[in-house]
């Protein structure tokens, strides 16, 4: 091994670790950098899929690394001096060579932190999380700061629910906004490794979503040889779920799939209380009793194929069915302004969806020369769902009975196709360039029949098909600068966005086409070992989706109907954020002040037809702002409790002239989250999760607080590779949805709540040839 020195004017390391017999690369290889004087640890990081390592601005001096992985050898290397002659110190090939030692007991020293900051991104790292091991996507949602969630699993980011969902990175048709709130409650937690929250995302993620984007990482398993687990579940109410993984890894090939099955009830209680003040006074009031069994099947799979140190092919493919019938029930009593009932019925609902969903991704990546790297990466993803209603009406006053059936349709087709070239210049300067292609065709078809004489004939006048297609070419180029305490992140995204929508029952097309640069900075300094500065700012986009631009009316019942409006503009959101970081030992402090601007703000606005029928559309508003602190405090109290501690308050101000009020229409809320982990005694672990959203402002009224509380408990049975758990969710039975809508001519009140506490019991089972690889003896944090 030896050292090569380059230019002059920095002091970053690199190298590569291979597989002695092999010679392929291994990942996750823990290179630890130590004082060659002291033996003291100064960093250390981890082994990309490449077998690559690089760490950078190392203070000049002597070291030397030392290189650990569960099953091999520890190497040492030579001690090699950093000073300000050198630029890029290439350490060369490390050999790892296969350890025949028999492991009887492995010692846990350190252990990956759950919160994590970059200088774009917090990170969560699921690890522990019970809800990981029998909850849903969703119910693990609940726990990561700044993000709530509500009854329905409509998800929020800093009280926003404008957020963009990317699952590994990339836009998925499982994740628009219809369909979301299902498939996050389906998606089985098990399968993810962590979440990346990105608030201010840097120019090279597409800029939509008013508060930024969540990235769900799936998990990937790369131990060496076969390993796997299986993750079995059962609930109240007829729950149940079942997660299995397993993967096969010979250092150049690794195959990986997993399976999950999820049974689930779903009970909604909902209550419509409205009071229509026009010409005339009249009271409403909806019951809505409605009982789910939504069915899900997940199949995941794929293969990272390293051709070589420099070329590897990676493709994935993912399967999600699933099935979901209902039972509804919704009791309607209509009132004049002398509380004299007018109208009483009930009106019952058959709803049997299902909805598949499928996509396929395959990247190529290609390493030249020390820092240089080209990927090309194609993904295509579908979803398509049938929601099949047949209705009942029932008519007291009158003692009739009226049947009719509406089908509704929805699909999905993506395309996406990027191409990213990064190049690092030296240990201050790195380039990121890019090419993305979106493609997306969304289909709504909504077909309403009436029974007239034992048939069931088609209501044109509610029948309806529309298409949209979005086409979105966009490039981008981010250039990152380190200088000594001093990091910035520039970047730049110009689009062109291409968007036309069918309405084929009118025989209509309209076309709105608009180019637009959006610019991005982020800055970093650190002040010292344990405090650092950040700012950083960036255009956003909310684009309307489909859904908002269909103008067909869909009935969700007789008096309630939802349409949008073609010609919606997209949103403009100017966001800035100022943080701060103090870390030490084993606590973490991040404190955040925000700052958005949005320009034709567009909200659901809610207003009377005639016959007392609300229509639910959206509009442009002329302008909204908002500007709040949230502050994340993680430690670990003596290594047996670990607590993380959020909180988030944000003023709120709404230009609500077009909707009859005052111009500025503003309020202020907050949130409070708790997470603890408690190491009750060796293997034993019980888990406090809870939150508390205040009431906060809508356009035409505002969402009251909301208050839940989960507990967990898992007991890793000595000398095996088993664990058992359980779970409680909404211990209290306090998770509620409210919220009221109060306009001259109308005041509405929705209160919505699920089937309380849901409990499961678990079991966990690893198997492998390298089961013991997640408590390996670590020296350092897993998170740098």
């Amino acid at each position: 091994m030896s050292v090569q020195s380059a230019s002059k004017g920095g002091n970053m390391i690199t190298g590569v670790v291979l597989e002695k017999e092999t010679h392929t690369p291994i990942e996750y290889v823990g290179i630890c950098v130590y004082l060659a004087k002291t033996d003291k640890f100064v960093t250390g990081t981890v082994s990309n899929a490449n077998g690559k390592f690089t760490i950078q601005s190392l203070p000049d001096d002597m070291y030397y690394c030392v290189l650990s992985y569960i099953g091999y050898e520890k190497q040492k290397s030579a001690s090699f001096t950093v000073n300000e002659s050198q630029n890029i110190i290439n350490l060369g090939n490390f050999y790892l060579i296969t350890s025949s030692q028999q492991l009887n007991e492995v010692v846990v020293q350190g252990r990956r932190s759950t919160y994590t900051q970059g200088i774009d991104k917090k990170i969560f790292n699921v690890g522990q999380d019970l809800m990981s091991s029998s909850g849903s996507l969703s119910d693990l949602l609940q726990n990561i700061p700044s993000v709530q969630v509500d009854v329905e699993g409509n998800v929020s980011l800093r009280g926003n629910e404008n957020v963009q969902i990317l699952i590994n990175g990339k836009q998925s048709t499982m994740m628009n906004a219809r369909t979301r709130a299902e498939v996050l409650q389906q998606l089985p937690a098990g399968d993810i490794e962590r979440i990346e929250i990105i608030t201010n995302p840097s120019a090279q993620y597409k800029p939509d979503g008013v508060s930024g984007i969540l990235n769900i990482v799936m998990k990937k398993q790369r131990k060496v040889g076969v390993n796997g687990n299986v993750m079995a579940n059962i609930g109240n109410e007829g729950r149940y779920n079942v997660t299995t993984s397993i993967n096969y890894n010979t250092g150049k090939i690794n195959l990986y799939g997993s399976y999950g099955i999820r049974l689930d009830r779903r009970d909604r209680i909902t209550l419509d209380d409205r009071i229509k003040n026009d010409s005339v006074l009249s009271y409403i009031s909806q019951h809505t009793d409605s009982k789910a069994h939504p069915l899900s099947h997940v199949i995941r799979a794929g293969i990272d194929w390293n051709f070589d140190s420099s070329n590897t092919l990676q493709l994935s493919g993912a399967y999600n069915h699933r099935g979901f019938l209902r039972e509804e029930n919704t009791l309607t009593t209509n009132r004049d302004d002398a509380e004299i009932i007018t109208y009483n019925a009930n009106r019952y609902r058959h709803d049997d969806e299902k909805t598949n969903q499928a996509e396929g991704n395959a990247v190529y990546t290609h390493l030249f020369g020390d820092n240089n790297e080209l990927s090309v990466d194609y993904s295509y993803s579908i979803l398509e769902g049938l929601e099949d209603n047949q209705y009942t009406t029932n008519i007291y006053s009158t003692t009739s009975e009226t049947k009719d059936n509406s089908q509704i349709w929805q699909a999905y087709y993506q395309h996406l196709f990027r191409v990213t070239y990064n190049r690092t210049f030296n240990d201050k300067i790195k380039l990121t360039m890019g090419y993305e292609m979106d493609a997306l065709q969304t289909d709504l078809n909504y077909h309403f029949q009436n029974l007239e004489n034992g048939v069931f004939v088609p209501d044109m006048q509610k029948t309806n098909d529309f298409t949209n297609n979005q086409l979105n070419n966009a490039i981008y180029a981010t250039l990152e600068y380190k200088v000594g305490k001093f990091g910035m992140l520039m970047g730049l995204r110009p689009e062109l966005m291409n968007i036309k929508s069918h309405l084929f029952s009118l025989d209509s097309i309209v076309s709105n086409n608009y180019f637009m640069v959006y610019p991005t900075l982020h800055t970093a300094y650190q002040l010292n070992d344990n405090n650092e500065l950040q700012l950083n700012y960036s255009l956003r986009v909310n684009r309307p989706e489909a859904d908002d631009m269909n103008p067909f009316p869909e009935y969700q019942n007789p008096l309630s109907l939802r349409a949008g409006n073609p010609y919606l503009l997209p949103e403009k959101i100017h966001s800035i954020e100022a943080g701060y970081q103090w870390r030490k030992s084993a606590t973490t402090i991040l404190g955040t002040l925000y700052y958005r601007y949005t320009a034709d703000k567009l909200t659901t606005v809610t207003k009377y037809l005639d016959n007392s029928i609300l229509l639910t559309t959206k509009e442009n508003l002329n302008s909204s702002q908002s500007a709040g602190l949230e502050l994340i405090i993680n430690t670990d109290i003596k290594k047996w409790m670990n607590i993380n501690l959020s909180g988030n308050v944000y003023y709120d101000q709404i230009n609500a002239e077009k909707l009859g009020y005052g111009k500025n229409k503003n309020n202020i809320a907050w949130s409070s989250a708790l997470n603890a982990n408690f190491n009750i005694f060796k293997g034993a672990m019980l888990q406090l999760n809870s939150r508390y959203t205040s009431s906060s402002l809508l356009p035409q009224g505002k969402r009251e607080g909301a208050f839940i509380t989960n507990l967990g408990a898992k007991y890793e049975i000595p000398s095996t590779n088993l664990s058992i758990m359980g779970t409680v969710s909404d211990l209290f039975n306090t998770f509620k949805k409210i919220y009221t809508i109060d306009t001259p001519q109308l005041k509405q009140r929705i209160e919505q709540w699920r089937n309380p506490r849901i409990f499961y019991i678990g079991i966990i089972w690893n198997f492998g040839s390298s089961q013991h690889n997640d408590k390996q003896n670590l020296k350092y944090d897993e998170s740098l």
